[in-house]
């Protein structure tokens, strides 16, 4: 009998316990999680906009990459977040890109493409693409 009255206590506290570290924020902490998750939702917009400044496409196609671009970030938040071994979160990745971007794919060259894809997995380089523009520009004025 004194053995169940101790698991019960034991289950209580612990019950009681995980509940408590759930709560533990204080209203400072959750002020700093929503200010890093505002700052990083703006280095995200920044990092698109600028993007999107170096490609050379239409109006309206440029408006259905922001919104793919805005939408795989997401997922992508949403996959690190599920906390998947590499191999797994590698694989999902890869059926995401396929997937995500298929739209776009049927409306823009395979160059233009090729870019959108280098941005998304960071291997973007925003200064040779500024360069690489100007110097278009400098030819057309020529």
């Amino acid at each position: 009998m004194k053995t169940i009255y101790i698991i019960i206590f034991c289950c209580f506290a612990l019950t009681n316990y995980s509940y408590s570290q759930e709560e533990s924020l204080s209203a400072s902490e959750k002020k700093q999680v929503k200010q890093q998750k505002e700052e990083a939702k703006r280095q995200k917009e920044k990092y698109i906009t600028e993007f999107m400044a170096t490609i050379e496409v239409g109006d309206f196609e440029k408006e259905i990459i922001i919104q793919a671009m805005n939408s795989y970030f997401d997922e992508l938040v949403k996959v690190n977040k599920l906390r998947l071994k590499h191999y797994e979160r590698e694989s999902y990745i890869d059926k995401l890109d396929k997937r995500h971007f298929e739209d776009v794919n049927n409306i823009v060259s395979e160059e233009v493409m090729s870019q959108i894809m280098d941005a998304v997995k960071g291997k973007w380089k925003k200064k040779t693409d500024k360069k690489k523009k100007k110097k278009k520009k400098r030819k057309k004025d020529n």
